[in-house]
């Protein structure tokens, strides 16, 4: 055998002397599809754990933004139904408020007639047989909540007071009740009906203003300069 013929590689088939594993195996291709099988497989998991990720936190904000929506839902209907019960208490506890009214216009002139007899005199039995019905009459208002408010002295109060005249004093502060024409009334907390009052103001010379006489006594000093 020349040189040449040894420089030439063998087939192991041919050479037996060669070891097996110096050969090319027929095992080697499909080792090496596997690996770029498994290598995709690896890879298109990688995406779809990735896509599930992101599905995942899309779905866990619309769950906050649906619990929040859910809380505000809920609180609005608690609103509202405590809201119902309260309009509910009210329409009870206001529900006589127009017979109210009216009953007061009847102890209104109960009252109007304790004062005439009072004024003119005589018919004693007569007097107290109203002011029996006149307390009576009270007494039951006051059992359902209708009860007068105090108003002569008070300070004047539009939310319970309505002038109707002004009274010129010194002896009260200015805009304060001195005069009680019609009493007014409370329905629970509720004004039923404004008191109707006269109110005070500073006289004339208290405000500052000179006296007429002084003022004409120097109108003519002025004529006679």
């Amino acid at each position: 055998m020349t040189k040449k013929h040894r420089n030439e590689p063998l087939d192991p088939e041919l050479d037996p002397e060669l070891p097996p594993d110096q050969g090319v195996s027929d095992e080697e291709p499909q080792r090496l599809a596997q690996v770029a099988e498994e290598e995709e497989a690896a890879s298109s998991l990688a995406k779809e754990i990735e896509n599930l990720a992101i599905a995942l936190d899309q779905k866990t904000k619309e769950a906050a933004e649906a619990n929040e929506k859910y809380l505000r839902t809920y609180a609005d209907f608690e609103n509202y139904r405590k809201r119902m019960q309260r309009d509910q208490a009210d329409f009870r506890k206001y529900a006589n408020e127009q017979m109210a009214l009216e009953l007061l216009t009847v102890i209104d002139h109960l009252s109007l007639a304790i004062k005439h007899a009072n004024e003119a005199g005589g018919g004693e039995g007569l007097q107290q047989g109203v002011e029996m019905v006149h307390k009576q009459f009270r007494d039951v208002l006051e059992k359902f909540g209708i009860v007068p408010f105090k108003a002569q002295g008070e300070p004047f109060d539009p939310a319970m007071h309505d002038a109707v005249m002004q009274v010129e004093t010194a002896d009260a502060p200015e805009n304060t009740v001195v005069q009680v024409f019609q009493e007014g009334y409370r329905y629970h907390e509720k004004v039923l009906r404004h008191a109707k009052v006269g109110v005070s103001k500073r006289p004339a010379e208290a405000a500052g203003e000179p006296p007429l006489a002084a003022a004409e006594d120097h109108t003519d000093a002025d004529m006679e300069n």
